[in-house]
């Protein structure tokens, strides 16, 4: 079949069959092993189920507490929590929701702009990405962590396309502007870089087109969104995001997600999919279509940047761009291109692709019921942890000589200095492995000292979960993920320093925050885990 030629109603019925069919094996593995099972990012998850937890329970993002992170990365989750599912089968159901959600778009992509085969590749690209059970990369695992990153890709990939690429087949401005604003609506309330970063080359490239129906309806999607958000959580909601995103803008407690700006330009593992970048907006520039050229050079800073901001930084940009050079041409130049793209991009995609298979073939022998033996095992007993990464605590400690002979390797190593707190100092240690086991221990033993029943407790280190595996209530104003300000601290009875934080660097800067304070903190009990004070 040749690139121009559409579909004809027949073949339209088979690509929605084909869209639905992905939805059904994919979604439909990840549901059949009858719970949720995760391997690593033992730290995302806590924080992902902290947030999802105190939303079921009526609690608010950016009210009650804090996170730049908007609620339409949560709502899906927490709608099936509200139903009385478990928050594994919850998780796996948002993500089918959203997959689902995302089949209209992409038919209607498909249909429009795209060859039978690339929208038949266009598909499973998309849909792969909304029910994947690892964030990408390459290495082989099952973790849910920064699920929201993957659901932005899949909007992003469809309201791209429809900005840049002229409709060969059906043409509809309406459905286009729904469509693109369902995707900055995910973007501004749920991952707002994706929408600061691909806002302006989408909008340039709309207009350039004439499409101002287009940006009209999106607009106005947005704000229906926009609209029904504020019914639900209020109009106080929004000035708390803004005060949200400045103060994880404006902190340094929380480093980039992986290497930095100039390693991710010209590393290595980087500088090929950039080298392919160029080359095909130079390729389309000259001569291909140099509107889609500019285009792609108004959204290629976006891409990277988008990439810089998340973990692994995972370029899942070179899929679309082999995809949008494709849609306008097989000549050799831009063939060549879109496969040395999709070469590079190949392992993050397969191992996305594959891993509800693995999630289904995974052996439950190795793994525990996060909530075991907690107030929340009944309810949410469907979400398991490896159990060598639950129970076995691993801390790491620099070597401290104390000979003369030796003596000088301590200078040499540059070490931090010790963290002075109440006239005592503490050792630098960092927790490596166990959080969850660790946590799990803590508050247990906080509950049988009798210290924990309607009390609230401020964590020195990024994570302070503890009340989702005891007696403890949930800090207001506190983050699920430390991002600097003492957040919440105010609101807490007691302040918990762990003898070995999982963040070092969150650790000293609550240290020195708490002790520029100047309260006057009283111990309450000491173990080998934590410290505890209670505050004035």
């Amino acid at each position: 079949m040749g690139m121009d030629e559409g579909m004809d109603k027949s073949a339209a019925r088979l690509f929605l069959v084909y869209l639905l069919g992905l939805v059904g094996l994919l979604g439909g593995l990840a549901l059949a092993k009858g719970g949720l099972y995760v391997e690593r990012h033992e730290g995302d998850t806590l924080h992902l189920i902290e947030i999802v937890l105190r939303m079921s329970e009526g609690q608010w993002p950016h009210l009650d507490f804090v996170t730049p992170l908007g609620m339409l990365c949560f709502l899906p989750i927490v709608a099936f929590m509200w139903l009385g599912l478990g928050v594994g089968a919850a998780i796996v159901m948002a993500q089918i929701s959203v997959a689902l959600l995302l089949v209209p778009m992409v038919w209607w992509l498909g249909r429009s702009r795209l060859s039978r085969g690339l929208a038949y590749g266009v598909g499973a690209l998309v849909l792969v990405m909304a029910l994947a059970m690892i964030h990408g990369e390459a290495a082989i695992s099952l973790s849910l962590s920064m699920h929201y990153n993957r659901w932005a890709w899949s909007f992003a990939f469809v309201a791209i396309l429809i900005a840049v690429l002229d409709p060969k087949h059906s043409s509809n401005e309406w459905i286009d502007g729904l469509i693109v604003g369902v995707a900055f609506s995910f973007f501004v309330m749920g991952k707002i870089t994706y929408g600061v970063a691909f806002a302006p080359g989408v909008a340039v490239a709309l207009a350039m087109r004439g499409q101002w129906r287009v940006i009209a309806t999106a607009l106005v999607v947005v704000a229906l969104f926009a609209g029904v958000l504020t019914a639900l959580a209020g109009p106080a909601m929004w000035m708390g995001y803004l005060g949200d995103l400045l103060l994880v803008s404006s902190t340094e407690i929380r480093p980039r997600a992986g290497f930095s700006m100039g390693a991710l330009l010209a590393a290595p593992q980087f500088l090929l999919g950039n080298i392919v970048l160029i080359l095909a907006a130079v390729v389309l520039r000259r001569g291909v279509d140099p509107r889609l050229g500019m285009f792609l050079i108004l959204l290629a800073p976006g891409m990277i940047y988008v990439t810089y901001q998340n973990y692994g930084n995972d370029p899942k940009w070179l899929a679309l761009v082999a995809v949008m050079i494709l849609a306008v041409s097989r000549g050799p130049q831009v063939v060549a291109l879109a496969v040395a793209a999709g070469a590079l991009v190949f392992a993050s995609f397969f191992n996305m692709a594959t891993s509800p298979l693995r999630h289904f073939l995974t052996n439950e022998q190795g793994f525990t019921a996060l909530f075991q033996g907690t107030p929340y095992a009944e309810t949410h007993g469907d979400f398991y942890t490896r159990a060598d990464r639950v129970n076995r605590i691993m801390t790491r400690k620099p070597m401290i000589f104390e000979s003369d002979e030796l003596s000088y390797l301590n200078a040499l190593a540059d070490h931090k200095p010790e963290v002075e707190f109440l006239g005592e100092a503490l050792p630098t240690c960092l927790q490596e492995l166990g959080l969850i086991g660790a946590s799990l221990a803590i508050a247990k033993d906080l509950d049988e000292s009798g210290l924990s029943e309607g009390k609230t407790v401020f964590v020195a280190d990024t994570f302070g979960s503890l009340w989702m595996f005891g007696g403890l209530q949930p800090t207001h104003g506190a983050a699920p993920w430390y991002y600097g300000n003492l957040s919440g601290y105010d609101a807490a009875d007691y302040f918990l320093v762990p003898s070995c934080p999982t963040t070092p660097y969150a650790y000293r800067a609550i240290m020195k925050d708490v002790k520029d304070r100047g309260e006057t903190l009283t111990e309450l009990r000491r173990t080998e885990l934590y410290t505890l004070y209670a505050r004035p």
